[in-house]
């Protein structure tokens, strides 16, 4: 982690000086749970200590984790031992998390996207729900999800963990970024697009509490799962 003095995690995380340069690899960001080998996929979510990733919980919430790292996965120590800090404030915890299940890959029905974007509210999002006998979009995704920085900064600003909410939010933030950031570069346009409609598959999933929620191993005595900061 970069040492910058920070009032919390959140106002650490908002807005890093890396940012402009994540952003304009966003592409990155979605291809990095759609590998097929299960641990690159754990290789590409702790490689960065500086990274957020969002999760669901068992309450259909959106939960914020960050600083994820493989304490394990070397020549020395083969065994994986993958951690994070849940929370943005002073009393953030060290978690081990079952990795293989965080990025387990998940197949959804969701509703098509363009139904969702036809909504103004949060409870018109919600409320969409997909007819046993109509057609699907199909989304393949994993149990958490890892922002682009644009999206990351949205969500961390926003005073909220209802992803219907947050869906209208992401929305806002990607047609801003489009106009703000992309210009003539349809490649940038179109990755923007795609990462934003893998949130919104994603984050209606979480809601309606289709996305499995992370399993946290409790391990009290581990002295390397102890806070350092």
């Amino acid at each position: 982690m970069i040492a910058r003095p920070a009032a919390s995690f959140k106002a650490f995380y908002v807005r890093q000086p890396e940012d402009d340069d994540g952003n304009k690899n966003t592409k990155a960001f979605t291809d990095a749970l759609d590998d097929t080998d299960e641990e690159r996929r754990v290789k590409n979510v702790t490689e960065d200590l500086n990274a957020v990733l969002f999760a669901a919980d068992a309450e259909g919430k959106i939960q914020i984790l960050h600083s994820p790292a493989n304490l394990g996965g070397t020549r020395t120590r083969p065994k994986n031992k993958v951690a994070a800090l849940v929370g943005l404030g002073p009393q953030a915890t060290v978690e081990k998390l079952d990795e293989k299940h965080a990025v387990k890959l998940i197949d959804l029905r969701c509703p098509n996207l363009n139904l969702v974007d036809a909504e103004a509210t949060a409870e018109g999002i919600k409320s969409i729900l997909i007819p046993d006998n109509a057609a699907v979009v199909t989304c393949k995704t994993a149990n958490i999800f890892l922002p682009a920085p644009w999206l990351k900064n949205t969500i961390l600003d926003s005073d909220t963990d209802c992803p219907f909410e947050l869906i209208l939010s992401a929305r806002q933030a990607k047609n801003e970024f489009i106009q703000d950031h992309c210009g003539e570069d349809q490649d940038l346009q179109d990755e923007t697009k795609a990462h934003y409609d893998g949130f919104v598959s994603w984050a209606w999933a979480g809601g309606h509490e289709k996305i499995e929620p992370l399993r946290f191993l409790v391990r009290p005595d581990d002295v390397e799962l102890r806070p350092t900061f």
